[in-house]
């Protein structure tokens, strides 16, 4: 499963499939698009963190990541998504350019 599905499933559970699938379509890729550019202005191997909530702070959100050397050169790379005190991913995941050509 990708970050993406991950953390829509948590929306979708606090926020209902409905009103889940709406919210996701905007802070998914709110949160992980800022969080890239956090990983871009770091330096390579340093694991950094930055926590989101959203406005009702019915959902907290903790993405840890650091920027590795792949084939292409450094990449951003997920190492821990958290909501509301649980661990969505059971290994890193790297950034999907996809995510932010919508």
């Amino acid at each position: 499963m990708i970050i993406e599905q991950c953390i829509q499933n948590e929306i979708d559970s606090i926020y209902g499939i409905e009103y889940g699938k709406r919210t996701g379509k905007v802070l998914i890729p709110a949160f992980l698009g800022d969080f890239r550019k956090v990983l871009e202005k770091n330096p390579a191997g340093k694991e950094v963190s930055e926590e989101y909530m959203t406005e009702d702070r019915k959902m907290h959100l903790i993405l840890k990541g650091l920027k590795k050397l792949g084939a292409m050169g450094y990449e951003p790379v997920i190492v821990s998504c958290i909501c509301n005190g649980k661990e969505l991913m059971a290994s890193e995941v790297p950034f999907i350019p996809d995510i932010f050509d919508r």
